[in-house]
């Protein structure tokens, strides 16, 4: 028998295998900035402090090993966001959360250590905290998905976190949030149901009415304008310049060499077309800029409607 029959058979996890496309978390690294930046505001008027938050990390794993990541004891809110399917969770940083409840209750936010279980004026206190996170989550995601998002459980074990299996795929993403002095961090745990409702949002997928959403028809005043410019100016897309093309059979093309010369559809005096993601968007003609290629946009394209739209 040889070595390689020898070899172990490993069971292959497919439901564990998927993973989220690069080019989507992009598009998440966006919302999570704009939470942070909401966050920073809401915290700073409320407790009438300088307040700062930044976003950290952005992390995809099986839930169960998220889990594992979760010190105990620790200060979990569970959220609903419905009317989407799943639950997403956010854990603080227990020094956050007694600096916050200092402050409530008249202190400068003295630095307390979570090491007894919590009062129950306190849990109400912390629920009080973990709503205003909630909403400042729910206000992020105006414009892009349509979700009423609630607290509805607040824990401080994670054995007892249970808003996906240990299998399925979660994005969390890690705010660093500083208090004066203090430094205290914020993760934010969704499951790939959730993912997968927000990204169809941000990538203008057909509705249930067979009508095509995207970022513009989800847009209803100035206010959602201003939110959306703020959380799509990170994204990046590919900007493409097509020089030409031509039709070729296969033989044709697995007979090139090197030196070998291709004669093209586009003329010397024809505008190149520019395409940004996989939309022509622009012409444009080539030039050099220094030591580099650039080319000069002439005119922009007529927006074309997406061709299944046609059928609708």
């Amino acid at each position: 028998m040889s070595d390689q029959s020898k070899r172990e058979v490993k069971p292959f996890n497919f439901k564990g295998s998927v993973q989220v496309p690069q080019t989507q978390i992009q598009g998440i690294q966006g919302i999570y900035e704009v939470y942070a930046g909401k966050i920073a505001s809401s915290l700073s008027k409320s407790y009438r402090v300088n307040i700062t938050a930044s976003v950290l990390s952005l992390n995809q794993s099986n839930f169960g090993e998220f889990r594992e990541t979760v010190q105990s004891p620790s200060i979990m809110g569970i959220i609903d966001m419905s009317p989407m399917r799943g639950e997403a969770m956010i854990e603080v940083s227990p020094n956050l959360v007694f600096n916050f409840i200092d402050r409530m209750l008249g202190g400068r936010g003295e630095l307390i250590s979570l090491t007894r279980p919590l009062t129950d004026i306190e849990m109400k206190l912390v629920e009080e905290i973990l709503r205003g996170f909630t909403n400042d989550l729910k206000n992020s995601l105006t414009g892009i998905v349509t979700t009423n998002a609630r607290l509805t459980n607040v824990l401080t074990n994670p054995r007892f976190i249970q808003i996906a299996s240990n299998s399925d795929i979660c994005i969390s993403g890690s705010i660093e949030i500083k208090v004066g002095e203090i430094t205290g961090i914020i993760n934010i745990c969704a499951p790939s149901v959730i993912i997968d409702a927000i990204m169809e949002g941000l990538s203008g997928e057909k509705s249930t009415s067979g009508k095509r959403k995207s970022i513009q028809n989800l847009i209803t005043t100035p206010d959602d304008q201003v939110k959306t410019k703020e959380l799509m100016k990170d994204v990046k897309f590919p900007f493409v310049v097509t020089l030409g093309q031509i039709d070729s059979k296969a033989s044709d093309v697995m007979n090139l060499q090197v030196g070998d010369v291709i004669r093209l559809q586009t003329k010397i005096t024809d505008h190149l077309t520019a395409t940004v993601g996989d939309v022509p968007k622009y012409k444009c003609k080539p030039g050099q800029i220094g030591s580099n290629l650039a080319v000069e946009i002439i005119k922009m394209l007529k927006k074309q409607p997406p061709m299944d739209d046609a059928w609708m």
